[in-house]
């Protein structure tokens, strides 16, 4: 019964090393816009709002104005 359990074990690790080794051997590549020398970002962001701009909505409308006034959401 032992070498039974320990047959199951270690077939379950060699299993389990097989798989995490596939996954980290396969990676997922470069980013889709690498190499192309255009500083627009990796590729992989979203591009499911407004115009095709991802991400969110930006920054806040009146952000970086230097008046205390809120940020302009409102």
């Amino acid at each position: 019964m032992k070498r039974k359990n320990i047959v199951i074990v270690v077939s379950f690790v060699i299993g389990i090393l097989g798989i995490v080794g596939s996954a980290m051997a396969a990676g997922t590549g470069p980013a889709p816009n690498s190499g192309d020398c255009i500083p627009d970002g990796s590729g992989f962001e979203t591009t499911n709002g407004p115009n095709g701009e991802g991400n969110g909505p930006g920054p806040a409308p009146n952000s970086g104005d230097g008046i205390p006034d809120g940020p302009g959401w409102e």
